[in-house]
């Protein structure tokens, strides 16, 4: 049904959109290959240097189209390539940012394999000679590489990058930066290459790695205490054990000016080495729940982004690298931290409950107090405040995590490196010290006093913070931070420690997992870690949807308070809400959307008729294209049930709340459906039963809803979000009405609401969709200075595309114009039924402006003589006496004249004085309409 996009360059789905640059190259490329016909080598070779030497633009489009054919024909890239030396002017400057933008693209994991080897061959060739920048292509290539992924694109990849790095040896000894990156990226999925099959590709690994950091240490020492870390972990592997053994012991032999391991421990690792490790895709959608989603919204995409990238045990050593970017790779802005948006260490705790490994969860806490052990005064306050924040903030309710994270913290004080264990004290003391001064917690005594701490965590808390629990009695008692009492953290594993985890004698930790149950809790830890994935049996699903554009920046999550949102967050008693994933697939490692069965059994005290079921389909699923939607969908879905719950129980401020929170909600869902390449159809199965019901339900206005004169004409789509008199359907005409200049976009939208039209399970409810569509042109043309001549003509096509569409999903076999006739009839019937002022405003514009319809149409004549009133009678008889419209047409049916001795008198009157004005001198046609037998005929039985 949809045409999947064609790229030489991606390997793209369906659903996938175009990206911009792939077209780009392709416009240019074709165009290139159109002016190189019939021309001989000599004369091509003319031409290239003439558009080269034209101007700037020029010369990008030639040597960006060259580029398109070094890539996507690999056996003409060396003339490809010659030609794009030929005509250089600027170095390759315009050859290295276009393939930046390939390298860096969140969308390189879709390269085609052979594009992928052209870019590697291309790189090759721009390092033979010494391109300036070619080392950016070299990081960008390196951030690619996926933790713990042993699929075959992914090793792959590894390889092509280490034959790169083995056959540029040369250069690569000159470039300090990318041997420092290389290192640590390689020191990290070196024990993701275990397995039997990748043993001979670990070998060139380590060889290579090794190679490097004997020979060019000082260019490795930059990495800071993390390639401590990381060599650490390495050091089962005898050729790294030899080296830990000279890091330790014979220091000199790496360098005559390094003197040992604390030169590395007391340096903090650059955020770029942490940066390199999460692929740009991780980091976009990381960094997405960090920088936007609410406390109470994060849960569900922080687990499609565990399920997507660390679900796997291979992949699990990987959390450590996501704990340590959140922790010294990122910090967040001051206004996020003055906001409700999740905070970092609610984040790490989530992952931590998610390790199954005792060895991954030792390695985590690490990651977590890494900074601390080695802070000063001079350090970044950020790298120690999640750790303290997630210690706590558990105390008081979940007091084991405080326990575990404190014997961990002591643990590390006193074993980690023997030699500076003084210094590692001063050091947590230092930055406990400031982290007081600065305010990050109140006090410790708190914490300290509080009862659920047990015994030994106030033991290790007086060895490691005794000048910090003294109490001063000028100074009231504080409460300990913590959850609120509406918030319970379910059962979650935590690993035991192995005090085996000194650095000297490079034991990897381990331990046993002990399992806290706190059976009782009912709520959902939605503070501290989000929605409980067991409350409904979920454990596999996350709202998800990129982008970016997959590939562009998040739409902006609306404002709305963790208040606003917490009564959609709780189903609301009068629905009935079942999770059909639950029962069917829970411990599917898919990327799901939440999907449920969610029917509303209620209706307005005034209508007996049941309100549309729900059932979510799961188009939304399987997709990580869906992960920019973020918690839009979610929130829209639990909102409107909420809405319609407070629309029955005459609610008025629990009605006001939802509807702010459906409208912006469905704001952000459109503005991501205009700029991607997602199926109406699809998007509809999700939102469209709740946008019908909330119409259905709107019919008929609330006594408790106003709507003033200011806000009927708005065409603001931030006046309709605040106005309590629109809703969501009304949010979407005013989006379609500002789009009537974007064709691509209107269109969009036109679709859309073609599929909610036609998707209604009760066909005489569809129309209410089309009732609102003219409800709102109706608004627009009662303002005074909209010039209706202008705009009319357009809304009239645009109408005629949405029945269209609505006449290919039904498959009818009826005449084009006949299913729109009858369409938009059953629209202005229910219109008329709703609002006579509205149905009487278009009524003339109809009759001007869609005349192969509505003329002649003696349906529509009735309605409009049944519910015409005085002063649009006398508008459209004047229009008929100047011609402007006609209601009868050239072909006159005497069945109208039958009809009019058939309706009330009133009707009556009005339809011989519009026939009258329209027939006003014209003799011949009077004369044929009262010759015809027929009409003869009606008049002698009716006028007896």
């Amino acid at each position: 049904m949809f045409e999947k996009p064609t790229s030489k360059i991606y390997d793209l789905s369906v659903i996938d959109a175009e990206d911009e640059l792939d077209v780009e190259l392709t416009r240019l490329y074709a165009k290139h290959q159109e002016a190189a016909k019939n021309k001989s080598e000599i004369e091509f070779h003319n031409y290239l240097q003439e558009k080269a030497s034209q101007n700037k633009r020029e010369y990008n489009e030639v040597v960006s189209a060259l580029l398109y054919g070094v890539l996507t024909e690999p056996n003409n890239a060396r003339v490809y390539f010659q030609s794009i030396s030929f005509v250089n002017r600027d170095n390759f400057s315009v050859i290295v940012n276009r393939l930046q933008a390939l390298t860096i693209s969140i969308k390189f994991q879709q390269l085609k394999l052979a594009v992928r080897e052209q870019i590697f061959w291309l790189v090759s060739e721009l390092t033979s000679l010494s391109v300036q920048s070619v080392d950016s292509l070299y990081l960008s290539l390196l951030r690619q590489i996926k933790g713990g992924d042993i699929s075959q694109r992914n090793v792959l990849l590894c390889d092509q990058i280490l034959k790169l790095c083995e056959s540029q040896k040369s250069w690569l000894d000159m470039n300090p930066r990318v041997i420092a990156t290389f290192v640590y990226t390689y020191l990290r999925v070196i024990p993701d290459h275990r397995q039997i099959q990748l043993q001979q590709l670990q070998q060139r690994e380590i060889r290579i790695t090794i190679s490097l950091l004997r020979e060019k240490w000082t260019a490795c020492v930059p990495i800071g205490r993390d390639l401590a870390r990381v060599l650490h972990d390495l050091a089962s592997i005898p050729e790294f054990s030899q080296l830990w053994e000279d890091i330790l012991k014979q220091p000199q032999k790496l360098s005559p000016r390094f003197k040992g391991l604390d030169v590395l421990l007391l340096q903090p690792t650059p955020k770029e080495f942490l940066r390199s490790r999460l692929t740009p895709d991780m980091e976009f959608k990381l960094l997405y729940i960090v920088q936007n989603l609410k406390i109470t919204m994060y849960q569900r995409n922080l687990n499609w982004f565990i399920q997507r990238y660390l679900n796997t045990p291979e992949m699990e050593p990987h959390y450590v690298d996501v704990i340590r970017y959140l922790v010294a790779g990122w910090y967040p802005s001051n206004q996020i931290l003055q906001s409700d948006i999740v905070p970092r260490y609610v984040v790490i705790g989530s992952m931590i409950r998610s390790v199954k490994s005792s060895v991954v969860a030792a390695n985590i806490k690490l990651a977590l107090m890494y900074d601390w052990l080695f802070f000063t005064p001079n350090d970044n306050i950020m790298f120690i405040e999640p750790a303290m924040l997630l210690m706590e903030r558990s105390a008081e309710r979940y007091p084991y995590i405080t326990a575990i994270l404190m014997e961990f913290l002591k643990y590390a004080v006193e074993e980690y490196y023997p030699p500076m264990k003084d210094y590692i004290a001063r050091c947590v003391s230092c930055g406990m010290r400031v982290m007081l001064s600065k305010g990050v917690i109140r006090s410790l005594m708190p914490l300290y006093k509080c009862p659920s701490v047990d015994p030994n965590t106030k033991e290790y808390m007086q060895i490691l913070f005794s000048e910090f629990l003294t109490e001063d009695p000028s100074i009231p008692s504080l409460p300990i931070p913590s959850m609120p009492n509406s918030v319970s953290l379910q059962p979650v594993t935590t690993p035991a420690e192995n005090k085996s985890n000194k650095l000297e004698d490079k034991q990897e930790e381990k331990g046993t997992s002990e399992q806290s149950s706190m059976e009782n809790d009912i709520d959902v830890d939605e503070f501290l870690y989000g929605e409980s994935e067991n409350k409904n049996a979920v454990t596999n699903q996350a709202t998800t949807l990129q982008s970016e554009d997959e590939d562009e920046n998040m739409v902006d999550i609306p404002d709305v308070t963790p208040s606003e949102v917490a009564p959609a967050e709780a189903a609301p008693a009068e629905v009935i809400i079942k999770d059909k994933s639950t029962e069917e697939n829970n411990s599917t490692p898919e990327i799901e959307l939440q999907t449920s069965v969610v029917s509303v059994e209620e209706s307005m005290e005034d209508s007996d008729e049941e309100l549309e079921e729900i059932v979510d389909d799961e188009g939304l699923q399987s997709n990580q294209s869906y992960w920019i939607f973020g918690d839009s969908l979610k929130r829209f879905k639990n909102a409107s049930i909420a809405l319609l719950t407070a629309q029955k129980d005459k609610n008025e401020e629990e009605y006001t709340l939802q509807l702010l929170i459906t409208k912006r909600s469905i704001k952000d869902i459109i503005a991501v459906f205009l700029r991607m390449a997602i199926p109406a159809e699809v998007l509809e199965r999700t939102i469209g039963p709740y946008i019908r019901n909330i119409i259905y339900l709107n019919r008929f206005p609330f006594t408790f809803v106003k709507t003033t004169e200011e806000a009927k004409n708005t065409v603001s789509e931030e006046a309709v979000i605040s106005d309590t008199s629109k809703d969501v359907f009304d949010l979407l005409m005013i989006t379609f009405w500002n789009l009537l200049e974007k064709e691509n976009e209107r269109e969009k939208l036109i679709k859309l609401l073609s599929c909610i039209a036609h998707n209604s399970k009760k066909r005489s409810r569809r129309h209410l969709i089309g009732m609102r569509w003219w409800s709102f042109i109706s608004r627009q043309e009662e303002q005074e200075d909209t010039n209706s001549e202008k705009w009319f003509p357009p809304i009239v096509s645009y109408y005629e595309t949405y029945v269209m569409h609505i006449r290919t999903m039904e498959e009818s076999k009826d005449d084009s114009v006949h299913f729109l006739k009858e369409y938009l009839i059953n629209d202005l019937r229910s219109l008329a039924e709703q609002n006579v002022i509205y149905f009487n405003h278009l009524i003339p514009l109809l009759y001007r402006y869609l005349p192969h319809v509505v003329v002649g149409n003696l349906d529509l004549l009735k309605l409009v003589l049944m519910m015409i009133l005085p002063d649009k009678l006398g508008r459209m008889v004047c229009d008929l006496h100047f011609g402007s419209i006609r209601v009868f047409g050239d072909q006159f049916d005497p069945m109208f004249i039958d009809a009019s001795f058939k309706i009330p008198s009133y009707e009556t009157m009005c339809f011989w004085q519009l026939l009258a004005a329209e027939l006003q001198g014209k003799t011949k046609v009077v004369e044929s309409i009262f010759a015809k037998a027929q009409t003869i005929d009606i008049l002698k039985t009716q006028c007896k």
